[in-house]
């Protein structure tokens, strides 16, 4: 009896899962403490909010926070929601391709290949969320989008809503891949049928119903939404044309950077090709032409609709990272362009392998970056001793309650004695939450800043009280010292 011998598509489904479980168990186990992006989640999930403020949509907290509220507070369930995102979209996208028909082979490097792209193979692994919520928000739309496409039914039209709502509550910008999606897609000669399809209309009317409390909540407090509106640098140099020549720059830059390592290592493999012999093995089927031309328009719609913004709001300040829903997708149309021009599938595969490669080497870097001094006089935030932080403020008395100008002390100490309730600067309805017994912290040896001051006088609260300072190192071997401030209510 033959040995079963599993095809590339199914051995990369199981890299995936596998790789992401790993680097749950791994992040946890070598962490000393949360970096920002999860101090910060930590810190919001004390309150249930239909939004959290800094102008980020609340879905990722609201699933942190229903994950707190079935299995309590972890740093371990905080790396499981993210890496299972991570999985989740990486999985959404080889999905996606098999529902167009695309062979498993080609699915699967394009999936691999996303690790090729820096934003999402190391720095989502690194830092972000609301990112990371957002992309897999946008590769569940597009999974959603070409289930819907096979066959259209009511059933399929919901479940195309409820995804393109993770989009969009997930990031904001989220939505400019949505209307990249379904403009790019009336593009598409082959696949506009399904925007004239009958249960279309019900997936835009399920995705309204599911946003609606949360866009009820934003325009009743659209201060938060705009709250980094500044990080566009809108009219940055008050001439009309240099802002847009700059922010037509930027993109260009941003954008560049996104794919650059993908798309040399997609050019190379091309180029090696042209000058081999290789004999035909399998030729681009007529299904991957028409994903081909369905992801060329998503793609292109994408980069003209944020042209389009560049140009019309003057905004000069776009990052890579801000991306990511919009260019997720440019591996798999990298590779699709590789199995048309590349007669054999050999060059397919090693794209995806050099992807799964640079996925192994993350692993190891993030280990220097999270669990290492490596840089003795910058440490990094993981590495602060929280735990002899919060012995140092507990002797001045009992506190159930912190509040401090960023997340970074807050959500850390939230993660040792998850029963605290935490608040930082940027929470929404501070006056309303703060509570005594309450320690106010914030760096350095100064006077109580005044917008802590402003926060503390809005709920009715003394700004005077007793007052100290306590330095706190670094794990690691660093030698550098942090001075931390504090004001304690009883």
């Amino acid at each position: 009896m033959a040995k079963y011998k599993p095809d590339y598509g199914s051995a990369a489904v199981c890299f995936i899962i596998l790789y992401f479980a790993f680097e749950t168990f791994f992040v946890t186990v070598f962490s000393q403490g949360a970096g920002l992006d999860d101090a910060e989640l930590a810190s919001n999930i004390s309150f249930w909010n239909w939004g959290y403020g800094g102008s980020q949509p609340p879905l990722y907290t609201w699933i942190a926070y229903g994950v707190e509220q079935v299995f309590g507070l972890h740093f371990y369930l905080l790396q499981v929601i993210k890496f299972g995102l991570l999985a989740t979209t990486f999985l959404g996208v080889y999905l996606g391709l098999r529902l167009l028909d695309v062979r498993p082979v080609v699915a699967g490097a394009s999936m691999l290949a996303m690790f090729l792209l820096p934003q999402i193979g190391w720095e989502s692994q690194r830092a972000l969320t609301h990112s990371i919520m957002g992309t897999a928000g946008s590769a569940y739309s597009f999974a959603a989008f070409c289930f819907f496409i096979r066959k259209p039914s009511f059933f399929r039209a919901i479940i195309l809503g409820l995804a393109s709502a993770t989009a969009i509550l997930g990031k904001y910008n989220g939505t400019l891949f949505l209307v990249a999606l379904f403009c790019g897609t009336a593009l598409t000669r082959e696949f506009r049928y399904a925007l004239k399809n009958r249960y279309f209309p019900l997936a835009i009317v399920t995705t309204c119903a599911a946003i609606a409390p949360a866009f009820i909540y934003m325009f009743a407090h659209p201060a938060s939404v705009v709250a980094r509106a500044n990080k566009l640098a809108m009219g940055k140099t008050g001439n009309f044309f240099s802002d847009r020549l700059s922010g037509l720059a930027d993109f260009f830059v941003a954008s560049l950077g996104f794919v650059s390592v993908a798309l040399i290592l997609a050019l190379i493999l091309a180029g090696l090709h042209s000058f081999s012999n290789s004999k035909v093995s399998q030729l681009t089927t007529r299904e991957e032409n028409r994903a081909e031309h369905l992801i060329y328009h998503i793609l292109l719609f994408g980069i003209l609709l944020v042209l389009a913004l560049v140009l019309v709001l003057g905004i000069t300040n776009v990052k890579d990272r801000w991306l990511q829903p919009l260019l997720f997708l440019a591996p798999a149309y990298f590779t699709l362009v590789l199995s048309r021009l590349c007669y054999s599938l050999k060059y397919v595969r090693a794209f995806g392998l050099i992807g799964a490669i640079a996925a192994l080497v993350v692993p190891f870097i993030l280990y220097i970056n999270i669990a290492t001094a490596y840089n003795r006089f910058d440490p990094p935030e993981q590495l602060f001793d929280y735990k002899k932080l919060d012995r140092a403020l507990r002797t001045e008395g009992p506190f159930k309650m912190v509040f401090a100008r960023h997340p970074q002390l807050p959500g850390n100490l939230r993660l040792i004695d998850p029963t605290l309730k935490t608040v930082h600067v940027g929470s929404p309805f501070i006056s309303e939450k703060l509570v005594t017994p309450l320690m106010v912290l914030w760096p350095g040896n100064g006077k109580l800043p005044e917008d802590l001051r402003d926060a503390l006088i809005e709920a009715g609260l003394p700004v005077v009280g007793k007052t100290g300072e306590v330095k706190i190192g670094f794990i690691g071997g660093s030698d550098v010292k942090r001075i931390v401030s504090y004001l304690y209510l009883p």
